[in-house]
């Protein structure tokens, strides 16, 4: 199963930052034992630095919202601090999205599609 840590940050005026936390320099996803449950995966997250907002389960996936504003980002690499062709790094990557685009469905759907954040980017949108 995989564990997909997310965040969205609505403080900044005009802009959204949504961020995913991906392993080995973002070329894959966290993944985890089918059988772990959601009191175990609150508590690697929160051991690991990640205080767990609220946590969504799919038949593939758990989608965990991270709160952004008790997480020291800083403790963290980010995607734009290393090379992810000879890094292996766990990264947060993350990505400014305007206010008024994301309003709009039609950007909306092309930023799920286009992004390659993940290829069922779709499970993001039900979360919002």
């Amino acid at each position: 199963m995989l564990l997909i840590p997310f965040f969205w940050d609505t403080r900044q005026k005009g802009w959204i930052k949504f961020g995913v936390f991906l392993c080995s320099a973002g070329r894959e996803i966290w993944s985890m034992d089918d059988t772990s449950t959601d009191a175990e995966i609150n508590t690697l997250l929160t051991d690991n630095g990640f205080p767990v907002k609220k946590l969504n389960r799919t038949s593939t996936a758990v989608f965990v919202e991270i709160d952004h504003e008790n997480m020291k980002l800083d403790d963290f690499y980010l995607w734009s601090d290393i090379d992810p062709k000879k890094s292996n790094e766990d990264v947060w990557r993350i990505y400014n999205i305007p206010r008024p685009l994301w309003s709009c469905a039609v950007f909306k759907e092309h930023f799920w599609k286009t992004s390659d954040i993940l290829p069922f980017s779709s499970g993001f949108s039900k979360l919002e």
